[in-house]
């Protein structure tokens, strides 16, 4: 083996070690944060909710224009559309949503729900 080879090598090897740390380091922050599901429908905030703060199961209807709808349905630590009329309807077929950066789109019904994480370690700014 040439020298070059070597050098590559142990570049490569730390490439992989820092990832790899990156990653189980990214998992152990988001895994101490709350879970907020935002919940936007044609790009603005409709709800916030805090996952970890809901007892028991909920559920609410939320209108697109005059006859459409989706059946939002909330659950200590998860949330999941159970129902609605768009044609496809890919948004029930995700099912139920827990962890930060998860998110159901209804794209017919311009809604998305997405989770996003919070620790309440740190405050707003270096989030």
């Amino acid at each position: 083996m040439k020298k070059g080879d070597k050098i590559i090598a142990i570049c490569i090897f730390i490439l992989i070690a820092s990832s790899i740390i990156g990653v189980f380091s990214y998992k152990l922050h988001v895994k101490g944060s709350h879970k907020i599901a935002v919940i936007k429908q044609e790009g603005k905030i409709i709800s916030t909710i805090d996952l970890d703060s809901v007892k028991i199961r909920k559920q609410f209807k939320l209108k697109y224009r005059t006859s459409h709808f989706n059946i939002v349905e909330v659950e200590n630590g998860r949330i999941r559309i159970s129902e609605a009329d768009c044609p496809d309807k890919i948004c029930v077929k995700t099912g139920w949503i827990s962890k930060p950066g998860q998110s159901i789109v209804c794209l017919p019904h311009k809604l998305i729900i997405k989770i996003e994480g919070k620790n309440s370690q740190y405050d707003e700014i270096s989030n």
